[in-house]
């Protein structure tokens, strides 16, 4: 398992090598770069070119989501602290299934398309990425979740979700949609989410799931862990809102998971350090970054299930 992860490791950063190398165009002189200014060019486009390729064989057959809703989370992780880790979410909504996962890569890439020569990347984001993933079927309230690490895919549940909902007659609008409140016992919290019937099917963040609607919002009594609403998202053409459960998963066991993805979250100083893990400094917040192990790599003393 670990040389497998580890493989997948350098395998990344040589491609990612690879690439920086095709677009600086590394190892072509001025002179040469004057003689053959498209070669670099060629070659970079050939990859990319390449890559859409195994993207398209990848998804062949996988659904398309009608649409997609877009979240920021915003947990308060540690309150001794008072560190808040804030996430960039998405749920891929078509009739038979739901997806929740990071907006992270549909972010980047759409805003890289619309700005070819742009620096810097999408200040909108929050820059953290959770490789989770919950796979939701409204019909039978199936609810499959599973995690990503490098090119492993973990199982972790394969269940029926289901809440108690007690859904009331109170109502205000989020952005242009009529919505309803419902509340919720779990977890040693009081949820609230508020829910509408303006956008077609069923949808909701990660594990609330079950109202006759499209959630927009979700918090807790406290407001230490929302869901905000922040727009939605449309298929495109050279961008397509993919649901594709993975094909096969790593044999491991709950306890072996919690261990790898310990080591993971742990495994790079830079990135604990930012994302918190390593934080001795009461006043420090979690900076611009993409930890690979998101909200896991933080240190948290206020988890969401008390």
């Amino acid at each position: 398992m670990f040389h497998r992860l580890i493989s997948g490791t350098i395998m990344k950063k040589e491609l990612l090598a690879t690439a920086v190398a095709l677009m600086l165009g590394l190892g072509v002189n001025a002179q040469e770069q004057k003689k053959q200014p498209d070669a670099g060019a060629q070659q970079a486009n050939e990859m990319v070119n390449k890559m859409k390729e195994e993207a398209a064989a990848y998804y062949a057959g996988a659904d398309t989501a009608d649409y997609g809703v877009r979240y920021r989370l915003r947990y308060l992780c540690n309150k001794k602290k008072n560190i808040r880790f804030e996430e960039d979410r998405v749920v891929l909504i078509s009739p038979d299934v739901t997806l929740d996962m990071s907006y992270q890569g549909i972010g980047e890439t759409r805003w890289r398309m619309a700005n070819p020569k742009g620096q810097g990347g999408d200040r909108s984001l929050a820059y953290h990425l959770t490789p989770n993933f919950y796979f939701y079927y409204p019909s039978s309230g199936r609810m499959v979740r599973t995690y990503r690490i490098i090119t492993e895919e973990f199982l972790l549940d394969d269940a029926r979700c289901e809440n108690n909902w007690k859904i009331t007659d109170e109502e205000k609008k989020i952005g242009e949609y009529n919505c309803r409140k419902a509340t919720l016992d779990r977890g040693g919290r009081r949820w609230t989410a508020w829910f509408t019937t303006d956008l077609p099917h069923r949808g909701a963040p990660q594990t609330f799931t079950g109202l006759p609607g499209v959630v927009l919002e979700v918090a807790d009594a406290d407001r230490e862990v929302c869901w905000m609403f922040n727009g939605l998202v449309n298929s495109i053409p050279d961008s397509k809102l993919y649901i594709k459960m993975p094909e096969k998963f790593a044999q491991a066991t709950p306890e072996e998971f919690r261990k790898i993805l310990r080591v993971f979250s742990l495994s790079d100083n830079s990135y604990v350090q930012q994302s918190g893990v390593m934080s001795k400094n009461s006043s420090h917040y979690p900076e611009k970054y993409t930890p690979s192990t998101g909200i896991d790599a933080c240190e948290i003393d206020n988890p969401i299930e008390r």
